[in-house]
């Protein structure tokens, strides 16, 4: 088989060119696709643990304490400790963080909306299931 006809490359192929497109559009709020996808997380739902935000988005230890650290610094997330359980730490966006993400998720629908520009709504559909099945069958 060659490598253009690979399923594996051209996922990533793909990926690779909507996280660049995506990447130039948060350029300008000096955030970067990972820190959008925390910051994204917790607009869906505060309060959550550093190592569930990290499990839900498939980054590793050490790749979601960087990526925490960074949004803390920029002030756009606050830890807390929770009061029944001191050594739980629970991530909330700051007033900062939830401006911002009024105006970013219209950032990504662009880019979605630029890669899926010749498919019908049925084809996305299909699109997105098929892609949920392979990542069901590689776990």
């Amino acid at each position: 088989m060659k490598l253009d006809d690979s399923l594996g490359f051209l996922i990533n192929k793909a990926a690779g060119e909507m996280k660049y497109a995506f990447e130039n559009s948060l350029r300008p709020f000096n955030l970067t696709p990972g820190q959008w996808s925390v910051l994204s997380r917790l607009t869906e739902k505060e309060g959550q643990t550093i190592g569930a935000i990290g499990k839900s988005l498939y980054f590793d230890k050490p790749t979601i304490s960087g990526i925490i650290k960074r949004l803390e610094n920029k002030g756009l997330i606050v830890k807390r400790r929770q009061s029944e359980d001191q050594r739980i730490i629970t991530i909330y966006l700051t007033s900062a963080a939830k401006d911002l993400m009024i105006e970013l998720p219209n950032l990504a629908m662009a880019v979605n909306t630029k890669a899926l520009k010749n498919f019908d709504a049925e084809e996305t559909k299909i699109l997105k299931m098929y892609l949920k099945r392979i990542l069901d069958n590689m776990d």
